[in-house]
Formats: C-alpha cells, structure tokens, sequence
C-alpha cells in the first residue's frame, strides 16, 4: 500500500485563486501508475481552491457570525472543483481514481477527528480503484463548521491501512535546517526524527493556508512515520522524484522517521 499526499503548493499556484498547475498533477499521476499494482491511496491539498478564501472569512476558526455561511459554501464548491481536476488527471493517467470527500468517513470536534472508518477507502480499494480525499471545509459538532487538513486525512489513513510507504509531494527538496525560500543557506536534511529542534520553523508562510505552519506539518509527518514503513518528503515540482520514490529508488528527499522512545 502507497499513500501520497499531493500538495496543494504542487498542484495550484497558491498566490492566485483557484489557479491549477495541469501540467503538474498530469505528470505527478503517471509517476503513480508504477504503484497501483499494490494500491494507492491519493491525497491532495486545496491549495489556492481552499485557503485564500478561508483565511479571508476565517473559516478554520468555525461559525462566528452568519455571513461566514456562504463562504463555507462557496470553499466547497472550490475544492471539489479541484477535486474533480485532479481526478480527471488521475483517471488519464490510467488510474481509476474515485472521490472519498473527509466528511463521508469522519466526524470532527474542536477542528479534530472525532471518528474515522475506512470502510470508505477499503471498500474502494478491493475493487482495484484509487480513493482520493482531500483538504476540505466540514461540519464539526463544537465549532459549526471547522478545517479538515490533506495532512490530517493523511494521518488517519495512515492509521487505518499501515502503508509500506507515504510520500509527501512538495515545492521544496525535502526539511531544512532553515526555510529555503528566505534563506539561501539553508541546507536539505536527509533525515528527520523528534530531535528536531522546531526554532528554525515559525516562519509563516507568504501565501494564505489555513492549515498551520511547517512545525504543524513537521509533526503531523512525525506522527505518520509511526504507522508505516517508510515516511519520506519530495519536490513534486522536479520530474522523475514521485516515480523513483514509490520504485524504491535513492531520492533527493527527507525521511522522516519515528519519534525515538526512551529505554
């Protein structure tokens, strides 16, 4: 079993509503076809379908005054819009992908997952197709309505089904000590563990994501190396890294391995 985690910074331009990279997503999904002979579970970002206008009306901070309703509306509408994109590209690329929207498997409280069943995906997934969730606005039973993060879709399935391996696909090589994007002189770390110190990662990012900061990020990957074989970190912008990741093959990445228990 094969996890990937499509980020929405790979497959839209975050900086501009609703903006998707084709191009990006047609490539990225013919390097998964050398995985479906062993299933694939597909994740993608909402990129600029989601954040921008949920960072805008704050909808990851749940119902706070009526107006917000129709901007819950109008985000799921977007996200399916590119849910429905991605889909198309993974269908012409050969696999037979299927839509699992976060809401139809889980219910979230206080913008965390209350329950999960991955009855949703299993049923899917022994039928030969490809289930592909998503970053999403959903119901949650404390705050209205609150954000359910791809990164957090992905730590339940990764939970659920103990992959042999999860890629994240990114706009960056893989973890640094510094942001590459501010820093020239930031270097790539070929490993990670929970001995990373979390200084280097307050920065926020430039563009709107309501979904938190790389330290979110960072430890939401840390949690998943815990249910998988092996947990690593890519640029989906460079041909050739997804294919050669789920092949086996020796990447320019991070792996992120298990947080180390004490004797």
């Amino acid at each position: 079993m094969i996890l990937v985690k499509l980020g929405g910074s790979v497959i839209t331009d975050k900086s501009r509503l609703r903006t998707f990279r084709r191009s990006a997503c047609d490539r990225l999904a013919r390097e998964m076809r050398s995985g479906a002979s062993e299933g694939i579970l597909v994740v993608h970002g909402a990129g600029s379908f989601g954040h921008i206008v949920a960072k805008k009306y704050a909808l990851h901070k749940g119902l706070k005054y009526d107006s917000q309703v129709e901007h819950v509306a109008t985000v799921q509408r977007d996200v399916r819009e590119l849910n429905l994109r991605v889909l198309e590209s993974l269908i012409d690329a050969g696999l037979n992908a299927v839509s699992v929207p976060p809401a139809s498997s889980s219910t979230f409280e206080n913008g965390c997952v209350k329950t999960f069943s991955d009855t949703p995906f299993s049923s899917l997934l022994d039928m030969g197709l490809v289930p592909v969730s998503f970053g999403d606005v959903v119901p949650d039973m404390a705050m209205g309505f609150s954000i359910c993060s791809g990164d957090l879709m992905m730590a339940e399935l990764a939970k659920a089904f103990k992959p042999r391996l999860v890629v994240f696909c990114a706009d960056v090589d893989g973890v640094f000590d510094k942001d590459p994007k501010l820093d020239k002189s930031a270097k790539l770390l070929d490993e990670i563990d929970s001995s990373i110190t979390m200084t280097s990662f307050k920065e926020k990012s430039v563009n709107a994501d309501v979904t938190g900061s790389m330290k979110g990020k960072i430890e939401m990957m840390l949690a998943i190396s815990e249910h998988c074989e092996k947990c690593i970190i890519v640029n989906g912008n460079v041909r050739g890294r997804l294919e050669s990741a789920i092949k086996g093959t020796q990447v320019k990445s991070t792996t992120v391995v298990p947080r180390q228990v004490s004797a």
